[in-house]
């Protein structure tokens, strides 16, 4: 295809939406409700990913030892080694007699020599790292007991991750075709109004893909335009939210607007075109038959 074909696809396209101001600005703000509605099932689906994801980093495995181990050196070593563990911390049995003083509130528990706790390492996983897995195999290293890390606590969070992630799945697939419905419905208005224009072009010989060009780019640029309004009003109003709950929690924290920026500005502009452009296609398809 020629290049002044295409200066003439895009000159149409701007004076299609220059004379159909307000029904391009009807559409373009379709598109940008759309896409904020969709960002913002992104947002939490991913954040309450995230949370999970945090609550499971902060879970330590605790393991104890036999009474009869004499080489804690070794252990801990081993420990190490596990694949997913980010710390090891050695406790021993006075020290742990010391944090259970503090917990019930002070005072002697165990009289001198009565101590019956036994040594114990602190495991720290590494962020995203599969607990359960750490767990099965230090208890598999000799000389280790007992091993204690919340069980049903990490397979309830486990499958509240696994959850969230599939009902968001779901909700956004329900969201896009909501949104490209709407979208449609917006656009094939504008093109209602430009049907003769449609009808004399096809009986003077135009095909069918010369009809559709200045429209789909016309869709584009809606798109576009719907993308770049969306990303700023989210990406603002989520920094605020961010910056607020900070001051309220140190605990749980959102995602960063740098962790989520280019995920959500790239999903806008892909997302948009395709709300732009294919409901435009969609919208002119029914002219086309002269």
């Amino acid at each position: 295809m020629k290049l002044r074909t295409f200066r003439y696809f895009f000159r149409e396209a701007g004076h299609s939406l220059a004379r159909n101001g307000w029904m391009s600005l009807a559409a373009m703000g379709t598109i940008t409700i759309a896409l904020i509605l969709f960002g913002g099932f992104y947002l939490i689906t991913t954040n309450l990913q995230h949370f999970g994801q945090l609550a499971l980093g902060r879970i330590e495995i605790r393991v104890f030892l036999d009474d009869s181990v004499q080489n804690n050196q070794g252990i801990e070593e081993k420990l190490a080694a596990i694949s997913g563990v980010e710390k090891v911390e050695f406790v021993s049995k006075e020290e742990g007699a010391r944090s259970l003083e503090r917990m019930l509130g002070g005072g002697d528990l165990f009289r001198e020599g009565e101590n019956p706790l036994p040594d114990s390492f602190n495991i720290h996983p590494a962020a995203g790292a599969d607990v359960e897995r750490i767990a099965l195999q230090a208890q598999g290293i000799t000389g280790i007991d007992e091993v204690v890390y919340g069980q049903n606590f990490v397979k309830f969070l486990n499958v509240a991750v696994r959850m969230v992630w599939i009902a968001g799945l779901g909700l956004l697939f329900l969201v896009v075709l909501a949104v490209l419905y709407i979208v449609v419905n917006t656009i094939q208005m504008t093109v209602y109004a430009r049907r003769k224009e449609i009808e004399i072009m096809k009986l003077v010989g135009a095909t069918d893909w010369f009809v559709r060009w200045p429209f789909l780019l016309e869709g584009i640029l809606l798109g576009l335009g719907g993308a770049i309004i969306s990303a700023v009003v989210l990406l603002e109003g989520y920094t605020f939210i961010h910056n607020r709950l900070r001051e309220v929690s140190a605990v749980f924290t959102l995602l960063t607007r740098t962790e989520i920026t280019p995920y959500l500005i790239g999903g806008f502009f892909i997302m948009g075109i395709f709300f732009g452009a294919w409901g435009s296609l969609l919208s002119v398809k029914k002219y086309l038959d002269v």
